[in-house]
C-alpha cells in the first residue's frame, strides 16, 4: 500500500522574526495582524522555551524577513 506523504512547510527561524510576531500578534508568515483569528503553524523552540507560531490564513505569502 503506498500513501501519499506531504512535507510539512518550513517554520520560520524564529530568531528573524519581529517581536510581534513572536508573540502572536502579528503572522509569522506575511506580518499581518491576526486580529482574533488565524491558525496554529506550529511550535518552536527557542533559548529553551517553546513557543506557538501563527499565521493569518492558509494561503498567505511568506515574508522575506521571516523565512530563511
Amino acid at each position: 500500500m503506498t500513501g501519499r506523504t506531504t512535507a510539512a512547510p518550513a517554520l520560520p527561524v524564529f530568531g528573524c522574526l519581529s517581536p510581534r510576531q513572536q508573540m502572536a500578534m502579528d503572522c509569522a508568515l506575511c506580518g499581518a495582524r491576526l486580529g482574533c483569528s488565524g491558525r496554529v503553524l506550529g511550535d518552536v523552540r527557542f533559548r529553551g522555551f517553546v513557543f506557538r507560531l501563527w499565521a493569518c490564513a492558509p494561503a498567505c505569502a511568506p515574508y522575506a524577513r521571516g523565512q530563511q
